[in-house]
């Protein structure tokens, strides 16, 4: 019994880092959000279909230490791909509101919110949290307890080498590629909004240098950025959702690349 025991705990504790380290990284779950045993009891819920199979590797193949060790660094660092790959949608528009919130005045607004990034602005803290509650009214966070339960069959806990060749890996750089596109399509629309009022004041200012345009310019850009951040929501959260939608992809795509290796 003492020996179950103790080969169940080591399944948990080989199950967990990679479970653990994904939520820990997407906004939403992060330590603002949710204390340190909570997270860890979701994570526990998320992966307890994964502790089978790390139970009976533990059981059959009496793992040493230094195995075990590298396995849980294993473990963590996929956690830690995947936390980024599925969060870096997110990021995207946390990087456009605070383009956004540079543009429209030098002095930056800080975020107060203890549930998003302390570095990131007032405008992009609130779509960070529009855009988490708008994924979790979709159903997308079901999706994504898929994925990472997918990713212990991609690679299972008892495999310390990876088992997919070169077109994963391929996938894998590609999108971490596209995180920088996305924030160019993401805020371009408003960026090139307010840089046009940017360029007109300057205009104004040269054939008028006795007005005042600097002093103008931050409410009305204030205005402008606000207002068409606010049409162009339904266009930029649809694009959004889809883009996140796409990273739960991931793992299929790996083992497509695997099975065809």
């Amino acid at each position: 019994m003492l020996i179950d025991l103790h080969h169940l705990l080591l399944a948990v504790a080989l199950t967990l880092p990679r479970t653990a380290v994904v939520l820990a990284i997407l906004p939403g779950f992060g330590a603002g959000t949710l204390g340190v045993m909570l997270r860890a009891a979701v994570a526990f819920g998320m992966s307890l279909p994964a502790m089978l199979p790390a139970y009976h590797f533990v059981r059959d193949h009496h793992a040493g230490v230094m195995l075990l060790t590298a396995l849980g660094i294993k473990e963590a660092l996929i956690g830690l791909v995947l936390g980024i790959l599925l969060a870096a949608p997110m990021w995207a528009l946390q990087s456009v509101g605070s383009i956004v919130d540079m543009q429209r005045s030098p002095i930056q607004i800080q975020n107060g919110n203890a549930s998003i990034d302390r570095d990131a602005s007032a405008l992009g803290g609130l779509i960070l949290q529009a855009m988490v509650v708008m994924m979790i009214h979709a159903g997308l966070l079901a999706a994504l307890a898929r994925v990472v339960l997918d990713s212990y069959a991609a690679w299972p806990v008892g495999s310390l080498g990876p088992p997919f060749g070169d077109v994963p890996q391929a996938v894998l750089v590609n999108r971490f590629a596209e995180l920088m596109w996305h924030i160019v399509v993401y805020g371009a629309p408003i960026i090139l909004v307010l840089v046009l009022i940017d360029l007109g004041m300057a205009v104004i200012g040269a054939f008028a240098p006795n007005l005042q345009v600097s002093f103008a310019a931050s409410p009305i850009k204030s205005l402008a950025g606000m207002f068409v951040l606010l049409v162009y929501w339904s266009t930029l959260s649809h694009y959004a959702s889809g883009d996140f939608a796409r990273a739960l992809d991931l793992i299929p795509s790996l083992l497509a690349g695997s099975t065809g290796r």
